[in-house]
């Protein structure tokens, strides 16, 4: 069980890192799209609000809820592999 966990966790991690850079990157995009240059310099040293608004302007704006979905569908399943994974492999 321990090894099938640490894979979990392992993909749980992959995950995790996949899905935020892909959805960073969507964000910035987002963010270009609609200020230009300097929206994306305004995003980058206030990368918690990139995070959660233009995934939301994007949707309710637009219609394109994949941002969204990807930012925090992809932070859901990581939390729940690597928890699963941790339970297995008995982390504390």
């Amino acid at each position: 069980m321990n090894a099938i966990g640490s894979l979990l966790k392992g993909a749980g991690m992959v995950v995790w890192f996949v899905a935020g850079l892909w959805g960073f990157f969507l964000c910035l995009g987002i963010i270009s799209h609609v200020a230009g240059f300097w929206g994306i310099v305004a995003g980058l040293f206030l990368a918690p609000i990139t995070f959660v608004a233009a995934p939301l302007y994007a949707g309710f704006e637009h219609g394109n809820w994949f941002p969204l979905i990807l930012n925090y569908g992809g932070g859901v399943v990581a939390m729940v592999l690597m928890g699963i994974g941790g339970a297995m492999r008995g982390d504390d």
